[in-house]
């Protein structure tokens, strides 16, 4: 029996939305139809792909070998229907982008509006998540390309990248507090407070990556605090007085500040480098050179200035 695209294509979404009715409601199919196809995937390979007993939703091991495959086949296959299907003028099939919050809000959207513009057939969808995240969207092929910070490097060292931009960190603090009091606010200031950082908090629960980064190299002790995902709730953090915030110059530009003063951090060693990434054993589509020529092309985003060259 041929294998059909349409049962790959229902398992990864299966896998991806972690269960079989949440696949048929993003599918809009019934649930019904989503097992039928699912099945006949399995009846196909002689191989059962899921465990069923199990929840959550558990791969075999064969379910584990044939995932990166399946997601290479059906990347490829839309790749080169899109590409085939481009004309001089315009590019249509389907683009996916990994990014970070701030990238996505300051930066993304004037990019996107010129892809769009020259290619209107084509679909765009924009992932948010933190770097580990977007690290796995790129290698199982979910996203065509990332915009991620340089810092800290990815475990696939064969991915290729550009560097767009560098921006300064800056200190969110409600009015009145002393480290405002500084001409400049260096790290040995923001060090003597606890902090609100941006980062994982399950992998650095005390400081975000950059922040423990420029005070591990500087030889500074820093007084330690909270870590979040969102920009949006290390703002509410500072104004419920647990700290000053520790953040990078876009992220403090996409919350409210109301209330806060914000300053700048005078440090060599604080900053957040972002660049562009594809990985480099594939060629990207058409969508995606398009994608990457435009951000290469672009203006540095208000507030940051090109990395200087090595």
């Amino acid at each position: 029996m041929d294998v059909e695209l349409a049962w790959l294509r229902t398992w990864l979404e299966v896998v991806d939305s972690g269960g079989f009715a949440r696949a048929a409601a993003r599918m809009h199919l019934s649930q019904p139809r989503v097992s039928a196809r699912v099945a006949s995937l399995e009846r196909s390979l002689g191989c059962v792909l899921i465990e069923r007993r199990m929840r959550p939703l558990t791969l075999t091991d064969d379910g584990r070998r044939l995932l990166p495959r399946a997601r290479l086949i059906v990347t490829e296959v839309d790749d080169t229907v899109s590409d085939l299907r481009a004309t001089a003028g315009s590019i249509t099939g389907k683009l996916a982008i990994a990014s970070f919050a701030s990238g996505s809000s300051e930066f993304l959207p004037g990019v996107l509006k010129q892809l769009r513009t020259a290619n209107p057939l084509l679909e765009i969808a924009v992932l948010d998540g933190d770097v580990q995240i977007s690290d796995e969207w790129l290698s199982d092929r979910r996203a065509a390309v990332a915009l991620r910070p340089l810092r800290p490097e990815p475990a696939d060292h064969a991915w290729i990248h550009r560097g767009l931009w560098r921006e300064p960190f800056v200190v969110l603090a409600p009015p009145g507090h002393p480290i405002l009091a500084a001409d400049a606010i260096g790290l040995e200031d923001v060090a003597a407070h606890p902090m609100i950082t941006i980062g994982d908090p399950l992998g650095d629960p005390s400081l975000g990556y950059e922040a423990w980064s420029a005070m591990q190299s500087s030889r500074i002790e820093p007084a330690g605090g909270i870590v979040s995902h969102q920009p949006t709730t290390l703002a509410a953090m500072v104004r419920a007085g647990h700290g000053i915030g520790l953040i990078n110059g876009l992220a403090a530009a996409m919350v409210r500040t109301d209330g806060l003063e914000v300053r700048q951090v005078d440090s060599a060693q604080l900053y957040r480098d972002v660049g562009v990434w594809w990985p480099s054993e594939r060629p990207l589509s058409r969508a995606a050179q398009a994608f990457v020529d435009l951000v290469l092309a672009a203006e540095c985003p208000a507030g940051t200035r090109p990395i200087p060259a090595a």
